[in-house]
């Protein structure tokens, strides 16, 4: 009976701090499981994407940032696309094919300003349902430090580069006829290194079709 106690109390201590630590937070609309009712086929949008960079280093402190953007915005597109069909045969919502979405909407012109156009237009020139929509920010800081290395060959400071990057990742699910967002998951961690796939594929797993 005391082990069974202190086991419950070592349970509930933990579940307290994951819910005071945790940083994802959903939000899920009312009306979605009505609408998902009609929802057949879904496409995923390229990323949002911006990036913030800052460096103590002299030499390191010049970003081709615009086409980082867009390589990363497409990057983040295909990782979304490659987490969510593994899972597509148990699913009964189509993804379409991130190759045909991009197509079409480079063909409309809606890829150079995507953000001047309704997700019910979006939606209307893909043929789509609805749209799954994503934004990665990233704020990344280097910092040089001198470091003390005594060894047999090398005695003395020498200099260490490190990074501190904060990656903030949030995916949409927005309904094709009325643009209203019906699904949104915000998360973030800070690392060493741009986007972690974790952050990705917890977005995914949380999908409310996946589920």
């Amino acid at each position: 009976m005391k082990k069974s106690l202190l086991l419950f109390i070592a349970m509930s201590i933990g579940m307290i701090a994951h819910a005071q630590f945790t940083t994802k937070q959903v939000y899920t609309s009312p009306e979605l499981k009505k609408a998902m009712k009609d929802y057949k086929t879904i496409a995923i949008l390229p990323v949002g994407t911006l990036l913030s960079f800052k460096s103590q280093v002299p030499y390191l402190n010049e970003r081709n940032q615009a086409s980082e953007s867009i390589n990363t915005g497409l990057a983040n597109q295909s990782r979304i696309y490659s987490y969510i069909l593994p899972r597509s045969s148990r699913m009964k919502i189509e993804i379409q094919d991130i190759e045909k979405t991009n197509l079409l909407l480079l063909k409309s012109e809606m890829s150079a300003r995507p953000d001047q156009y309704t997700k019910e237009e979006i939606a209307k020139i893909l043929g789509v349902d609805a749209l799954i929509s994503g934004l990665y920010e990233s704020d990344a800081f280097l910092i040089e430090e001198q470091i003390t290395k005594d060894s047999s060959s090398i005695s003395g400071r020498i200099p260490r580069i490190s990074t501190s990057v904060k990656n903030v990742f949030t995916l949409s699910l927005y309904d094709g006829q009325t643009g209203k967002q019906m699904w949104r998951y915000y998360d973030y961690r800070t690392q060493s290194s741009y986007i972690s796939d974790e952050l990705i594929e917890g977005a995914v797993r949380n999908l409310p079709f996946i589920q």
